[in-house]
């Protein structure tokens, strides 16, 4: 599925959910959001009575957050967006491989009527352990390619760390892998299938005291327009040379019927021969990294990215 914002540019949606019996609500989102794809695709997609799909839960806050609208998908009968939203089915997908025993982190739509906390999937082996030898060794030999991803943002240090575009040959192991995770991680991730396109690929080496604060990966600028997905692969040598470097994905909240980071979030440590998919427009941040041998071998590593709807 895909959605088409009929006014380009626009900063916001007004969305009017319309429930069975009458109640309506409104709330404010920006468009590249995913409860505005979670809340489109329950009613272009509705559970079928008898159906065996677990129907989603959405807790909406009203009357300017002092009460809230609790409602099942299956109780949602349309939504009306100003500006307009047009629904484009995808072509025919094939159907979902069945799910592996891998963890799904925090997939409750809800912590509280407030609070939304977003599904992030992990994988676990996601290399045999002799590609991920072949990786480690191949990355520490390409530790001169190495370049700095220093960025200075509303005056002061963005982002710190070392960074390689991914040679060919990285890029074909790890990108392999992703699309033949596809299915599985769109389940995880409670989302309905879309056509992936280019999947982008860097190598990131996490020295000492390096960071990436609060942002999201997709806007609207030719180059992560269609980021549909973010992933992070963590590999180190092991025993592990580092601390620090926890993956915080920020929780949103509902005030004055706009979207809003909050301070909550879930931390995921970085574990060796991992992978962790998430919503690109979701903020999350990189936290410090600690490396007491000063060795770049012992850094924490990274081969991350993000995976694109045609």
């Amino acid at each position: 599925m895909k959605l088409v914002l009929k006014q380009p540019g626009a900063q916001e949606i007004k969305v009017k959910l319309i429930l069975a019996g009458g109640q309506a609500a409104m709330v404010v989102l920006p468009p590249e959001h995913p409860l505005l794809m979670q809340l489109l695709t329950a009613v272009a997609s509705p559970v079928q009575d008898g159906g065996s799909a677990v129907p989603v839960v959405f807790q909406i806050p009203v009357e300017g957050g002092r009460a809230s609208l609790t409602f099942s998908s299956r109780q949602l009968v349309a939504v009306m967006t100003d500006p307009a939203v047009l629904v484009q089915p995808d072509a025919a997908i094939a159907p979902a491989a069945p799910m592996s025993p891998t963890a799904a982190q925090g997939a409750a739509p809800a912590l509280s009527p407030q609070i939304i906390r977003h599904p992030v999937a992990r994988l676990d082996d996601f290399l045999t352990h002799d590609e991920l030898d072949w990786l480690r060794n191949f990355v520490f030999a390409a530790q001169p390619r190495f370049q700095s991803s220093w960025i200075i943002g509303d005056g002061e240090d963005y982002r710190k760390s070392l960074v390689l575009e991914a040679p060919a040959d990285v890029e074909r192991l790890v990108v392999d892998k992703i699309r033949a995770s596809m299915h599985e991680v769109m389940t995880l991730l409670k989302l309905p299938p879309f056509p992936v396109g280019r999947i982008e690929c860097q190598v990131t080496a996490s020295t000492d005291g390096s960071y990436f604060k609060v942002h999201a990966d997709s806007g609207k600028s030719e180059i992560d327009a269609t980021r549909e997905l973010t992933y992070v692969y963590y590999f180190n040598r092991e025993p592990k040379g580092f601390t620090g470097g926890e993956l915080r994905v920020y929780d949103d909240a509902i005030r004055n019927d706009k979207l809003m980071r909050t301070d909550s979030f879930r931390a995921f440590e970085p574990l060796n021969n991992s992978i962790v998919f998430f919503n690109a427009a979701i903020m999350h941040e990189v936290m410090h990294v600690h490396v007491p041998s000063q060795d770049f071998r012992d850094s924490r590593f990274t081969v991350n990215g993000w995976v694109h709807r045609t």
